[in-house]
């Protein structure tokens, strides 16, 4: 047996902590604007950040409602972590404020940011990121269309690194998990609206693992609706965004299970279908092809019986909630 030497044991049990407890280091990609899954998503993520379960390092905008990075940077602060960075799709044709909360809740609350300009160019934020990362460090969670995703891959050598973009995530992403299609096939919003385009570049152009959240999981895990109005307050903005959504009916949580794959209890209800890989086609039409292919490395997620739906329900609402309410 091999005798480690005193003077290089201490900088290992030094090091052992941050081995074992590292925390996964997250950008969040999200249309947060035209569902209110998004905000459930966000509030889920805040408070895992604010437990140490994860480093939320950055949140992406990739929508066309002026008022959505407003929203972001409020719900952020209101979660006591105003300097999240807030990255914002720009160079869009048109912006329009089409949401059914993401100018109430930017008006109700405070945000850090006073104007959509005043955020971070979404690419660059992509790239500041990944480039001060280690490698296979970062989990990217996209719950919307991929339109950053895909800048940022088609983006060249900068002041942050030198690496394409293609070349900066392969070297710094660990997982991707994306919210998008149906499984085993058919055709889901985040995929083919607005932008399929970006969806077929996307997954033709990744070659880190990829685990897909479909629309047909998400749909039968309904959250947002009476705990979240009976236990939050009337002043928290995730209440004020299911109020002014659908005024607490319910809705599938697509988005949250996404992020939900970052806990290890996750397992106890979600299981990985992964002989196989998912096709897309330049309409954003989906599906899943039995059988390995070299160069990609997905899976889709599925329900391990569909009876705990309800159990699974109730635990995103209450990480929706969080421990430690405002």
């Amino acid at each position: 047996m091999k005798i480690i030497p005193h003077r290089l044991l201490l900088p290992i049990l030094l090091m052992l902590p941050w081995l074992v407890f590292a925390q996964p280091r997250v950008i969040f990609d999200t249309d947060i604007d035209s569902d209110v899954d998004d905000v459930g998503a966000l509030a889920m993520l805040l408070n895992m950040h604010n437990n140490n379960e994860i480093e939320l390092a950055a949140i992406i905008v990739t929508s066309d409602d002026p008022y959505a990075p407003l929203c972001v940077s409020a719900i952020c602060n209101f979660y006591g972590q105003p300097d999240i960075p807030i990255g914002f799709l720009k160079g869009q044709k048109t912006l329009k404020n089409h949401s059914r909360y993401t100018r109430q809740i930017s008006e109700a609350f405070s945000p850090t940011l006073d104007s959509h300009e005043k955020a971070e160019d979404g690419t660059n934020l992509y790239r500041r990121i990944l480039a001060e990362s280690e490698n296979s460090s970062v989990t990217i969670i996209t719950v919307g269309h991929l339109t950053s995703l895909m800048q940022l891959l088609q983006s060249s050598p900068d002041k942050h690194s030198r690496f394409s973009g293609l070349k900066l995530a392969k070297k710094r992403v660990k997982n991707w998990y994306c919210m998008g299609g149906k499984y085993p096939s058919g055709k889901e919003a985040n995929f083919y609206r607005p932008d399929p385009t970006s969806t077929l570049f996307c997954l033709q152009n990744w070659y880190k693992p990829i685990l897909f959240c479909g629309w047909e999981i998400g749909n039968k895990v309904l959250t947002g609706g009476l705990r979240i109005k009976e236990t939050l307050p009337k002043e928290h903005p995730v209440y004020q965004a299911y109020l002014h959504y659908n005024n607490f009916a319910s809705r599938p949580s697509w988005d949250q299970l996404t992020e939900y794959l970052l806990r290890k209890e996750s397992a106890n209800f979600i299981e990985k279908v992964g002989d196989g890989y998912c096709e897309v086609n330049e309409i954003g039409e989906n599906r899943w092809i039995t059988g390995k292919k070299r160069d990609r490395k997905h899976g889709y997620i599925r329900l391990r019986n569909e009876s705990d739906a309800e159990k699974l329900a109730a635990e995103i609402d209450a990480l929706m909630i969080g421990d430690k309410i405002k």
